[in-house]
C-alpha cells in the first residue's frame, strides 16, 4: 500500500527515450545517462538499473553522496561525478570507485597522491570551460593543462568534456562559439599526440539541434525523462513523458454562496459549488503558485484549484463533474483521456523551467515504477 498520492514512472517511455536520442546520434555514439538530481526525481536507482539495460554504460552525477548512494544500493555502472569536489572528499571518491571531473593541477595532484597511496588508478575526465563560466579550465590553458595531467602517477584521463550554456536557444551563435573552443583543444590535443577516449559536449538541447556537438559521446539529461528544454528546441525526436503526478479526492463538500475556501479567504463561492479536497500540497512539490490559477484532470476533464494551496492540502472545483466522489483518480502532471498536463507547460504558467517541476517533487511521495504503453 501508499499514500493515495504518487508518482507514476512509466519505464516503457524511458526506454523509448533512449532509443529516440540514439536513433539521433547514431550507434557510434554512446549515452552518459544523467541521473543527478535523483533522476531529475524520476528515481536515480531505478532510472540507472533501466538506463544499463538498454547498453548506457556511463551515469552521470553531480555530488559525492550521489554516487555514494548509488553504490550502497548496488549500481557497479561507472559514475561520472560531473560537479566539482574537494580535497577531503578525495577518499570516498576513490572508496566507491567514482570517475572525477578534473580542473585544477593542485586538486589533480592530491588525487594523483592518494590514488598511490591507495594503489588505485582513478579514472578521470577533464571538464573545459568554453563559455559556461562554471568549474573547468579554460579553454585556452586546456591543452597544456591535459599534458600535465598525463603525467601525473595513478591518473588516467578517460574523457574531456564541455558544457553548452546556451544550445537551446534558437540563436545557435553561442554554442558555435564554444564547439569552436572545444574543437580547437581536441586538435592541440591531437597535434601532441595525446588521445582521450571519450569526447562529449552535447546535452539534451544540443544532441537535438547541434549534431556537430555530437562527438563519440553525448549526455541527455532532460530528454531522457520525456521533456525538452525549451520552447525553441526542435521537437523531431519526439520523446516521451516519464513521470506523471496523481492523487486521488480524499473529500467533497457542498458550499453556498459567500462561504470561502483555504487559508486567506482568497477564494469566495459565488454560487452552490462542490469543492473537492486533495491530499497533497507544497510540501510534496506542488507549487503554492498554483493557488487559484492550476489545473488538474479528473474523469478526463480538467477543473481549476482553488484557493491558496496549502502544506498538504489543496482545493478543486469539481462542480462541472457529474458523479465526482471521494477516490476518483486525480492528475496534476500527466495525461488522463483526451487530456493531458505536461510539465513543459506547468513550467510556462509558473514562469520556470520544466527542470525544476519534476526535480521539486518530494521525496515524501512515493515513485511508482510501471510498464505502460
Amino acid at each position: 500500500m501508499h499514500r493515495p498520492t504518487w508518482v507514476e514512472i512509466d519505464i516503457s517511455a524511458l526506454t523509448h527515450n533512449i532509443v529516440a536520442i540514439q536513433n539521433r546520434i547514431g550507434p557510434q555514439v554512446s549515452i552518459i545517462g544523467i541521473v543527478k538530481a535523483d533522476a531529475y526525481g524520476h528515481g536515480d536507482y531505478e532510472v540507472c538499473k533501466s538506463l544499463h539495460g538498454q547498453g548506457v554504460e556511463i551515469m552521470g552525477i553531480a555530488i559525492l553522496e550521489e554516487g555514494i548512494h548509488l553504490r550502497d544500493k548496488g549500481i557497479r555502472t561507472p559514475l561520472l561525478l560531473l560537479g566539482g569536489i574537494f580535497e577531503d572528499q578525495i577518499d570516498e571518491v576513490i572508496r566507491y570507485n567514482l570517475m572525477p571531473t578534473v580542473y585544477e593541477l593542485g586538486l589533480a595532484g592530491a588525487l594523483s597522491k592518494k590514488a598511490r597511496y591507495f594503489n588505485r588508478n582513478v579514472k578521470v575526465h577533464v571538464y573545459v570551460d568554453t563559455g559556461m563560466g562554471s568549474i573547468g579550465v579554460k579553454h585556452n590553458k586546456a591543452v597544456e593543462f591535459v599534458k600535465t595531467l598525463m603525467m601525473m602517477q595513478n591518473i588516467i584521463v578517460e574523457g574531456i568534456y564541455t558544457h553548452c550554456s546556451s544550445s537551446d536557444e534558437k540563436d545557435p551563435s553561442y554554442t558555435n562559439l564554444q564547439i569552436k573552443r572545444f574543437k580547437e583543444v581536441l586538435s592541440g590535443l591531437e597535434e601532441i599526440k595525446l588521445h582521450i577516449p571519450l569526447r562529449h559536449m552535447a546535452n539534451s538541447g544540443a544532441i537535438i539541434g547541434h549534431p556537430d556537438t555530437h562527438f563519440n559521446a553525448v549526455r541527455p539529461g532532460l530528454s531522457l525523462y520525456g521533456m525538452y528544454p525549451s520552447e525553441e528546441v526542435s521537437r523531431h525526436i519526439r520523446i516521451r513523458p516519464v513521470m506523471s503526478l496523481r492523487t486521488k479526492i480524499i473529500h467533497i463538500k457542498d458550499m453556498e454562496a459567500g462561504d470561502v475556501v483555504g487559508y486567506g479567504r482568497t477564494h469566495q463561492i459565488t454560487k452552490p459549488s462542490r469543492i473537492a479536497t486533495l491530499p497533497l500540497g507544497y510540501d510534496d512539490g506542488y507549487n503554492r503558485l498554483h493557488s487559484n490559477q492550476g489545473k488538474v484532470i479528473i474523469r478526463g476533464i480538467k477543473v481549476p484549484i482553488v484557493g491558496l494551496v496549502c502544506m498538504d492540502q489543496c482545493f478543486v472545483d469539481v462542480s462541472g463533474i457529474r458523479d465526482a466522489s471521494v477516490g476518483d483518480e486525480v492528475v496534476l502532471y500527466g495525461s488522463q483521456g483526451r487530456e493531458a498536463i505536461t510539465a513543459e507547460s506547468v513550467a510556462r504558467q509558473l514562469n520556470t523551467i520544466p527542470y525544476e517541476i519534476t526535480c521539486n517533487v518530494s521525496k515524501r511521495v512515493p515513485r511508482i515504477y510501471v510498464n505502460g504503453k
